[in-house]
């Protein structure tokens, strides 16, 4: 058991009776302040905060000292649309090939926190941050969801993630502090008494999830099955189709909250479902810099963190696909996809649950999970340098049987390539079984 999970049940136990002023950074509390102002304000604090980090960027960031022909003078004193036009568009692959150059020169990144995912492409990123950057994120969140009501410290929650994962042969859910934890892998007819007997006990207030686990608990209980009534159903981490909101609204019978962001953190959008209907996207003008990029006829969304001065990400092409208009608005965000897995007993797994571990992005550049027959499936990797030795397979291998092996038969297979799929992404999850 890692250090974290030791420590996460008495911080969730706790932390309610703990004042918040303790919990979070100021910034937090100062973002928290500077979103209840009105729009005109808003915009010249994003305005700003995005004159900061490019300079901060020419003053203390490798890559763009030696790729943007401007002194930090130049783009503290310039038309701010000129300096910011002046800064090429990155790709993840740039990114992560050269990771440090991005980082703040005068930081230590063993003193940084760190996190990695491997996003809905199946390429994995990492960045470095601070608490202060997790506080500030927080302060978004914070900001939008409790419109509904939420609190993070006090809300009891029924949360359904990969940090709620368990193994097969455990139990489906356990109760952390506040929270709820109801394990994705689980959701499945043989552990339906368990799950809404958990329920039931914990009374959850609100709901926090990825889509495609909380459509699977839709789609695993009836509509009048859960005698609890939640305030709001909070989705992250993914996309959601419109039957998938809807499967979520007869279950839950609530408001639902739609987020889209990345694990890159350079934008942030927020979709409403309730009974007057779906909302557009509404991205946040302070938490990012939001622009798009053609892509042919395609407007790719582009954005920039403006708080990120740790790692920051400027112009970062999120290769999504959605027009955003002056105000924000997102009629919708294409290229996203969602894939399932169909384990040995014949039960449907979210691919999203897929971990990655940090480690492997050293020598693992691509990876794709590949599926041909129910209860097998195949991590193809495309190695960073040459080819993998007997060490690294192992070490892929026995993290993700210890994470699957309950539900799979796992083998690996490298690549030279995994090719783009006709949107122009590469799939996480490939499955040639009808799901």
């Amino acid at each position: 058991m890692s250090l974290h999970d030791l420590l996460a049940k008495p911080y969730y136990t706790w932390r309610r009776y703990i004042p918040s002023r303790v919990l979070y950074h100021p910034d937090f509390f100062r973002v928290c302040e500077l979103l209840k102002q009105d729009k005109a304000a808003i915009a010249e604090h994003a305005n700003a905060r995005l004159r900061h980090i490019l300079v901060h960027a020419l003053e203390h960031v490798p890559f763009y000292q030696r790729s943007v022909k401007l002194s930090s003078a130049e783009a503290a004193n310039e038309p701010l649309h000129e300096v910011f036009a002046a800064f090429p568009y990155l790709s993840k692959e740039e990114v992560m090939s050269q990771q440090r150059d991005f980082l703040d020169s005068r930081l230590d990144p063993e003193k940084l926190m760190y996190a990695t995912s491997g996003g809905s492409s199946g390429q994995g990123i990492g960045l470095w941050r601070t608490k202060r950057l997790a506080d500030i994120e927080k302060a978004f969140f914070t900001h939008e969801w409790g419109k509904l009501g939420f609190s993070f410290d006090k809300s009891r929650i029924l949360r359904i993630g990969a940090d709620a994962r368990r193994l097969a042969h455990e139990e489906p859910a356990r109760v952390v502090g506040n929270r709820l934890m109801l394990s994705p892998y689980h959701v499945h007819e043989q552990h339906k008494a368990a799950i809404v007997d958990a329920i039931h006990r914990f009374r959850p207030e609100y709901v926090h999830a990825y889509p495609s686990s909380a459509t699977a608990l839709s789609e695993l209980l009836q509509a009048g099955e859960l005698e609890v009534q939640v305030k709001a159903v909070l989705l992250a981490s993914e996309p959601a189709t419109p039957s998938q909101l809807a499967s979520i609204r007869r279950l839950f019978r609530a408001p639902v909250s739609l987020n889209y962001g990345l694990s890159e953190r350079t934008n942030l959008a927020f979709l409403k479902v309730d009974d007057a209907g779906t909302s557009d996207y509404q991205f946040d003008a302070l938490y990012g810099w939001n622009e798009n990029r053609m892509d042919g006829d395609r407007p790719e969304i582009v954005g920039t963190s403006l708080w990120n001065d740790v790692m920051p990400l400027i112009r970062y092409r999120t290769n999504d696909y959605g027009l955003i208009d002056a105000n924000g608005r997102c009629a919708g965000i294409d290229g996203r996809g969602h894939e399932y897995l169909v384990d040995r007993s014949g039960k449907r797994i979210p691919g999203l649950s897929i971990v990655i571990d940090e480690v492997t992005w050293d020598f693992v550049r691509l990876y794709q999970v590949r599926q041909n027959k129910a209860g097998e499936i195949t991590l193809a990797v495309v190695p960073r340098h040459g080819s993998l030795n007997d060490e690294q397979k192992a070490f892929v291998l026995d993290a993700q049987q210890r994470r699957w092996g309950g539900f799979f038969d796992i083998s690996l297979q490298e690549e030279n390539d995994i090719p783009l799929a006709p949107n122009g992404k590469r799939k996480l999850v490939v499955s040639a079984l009808d799901a």
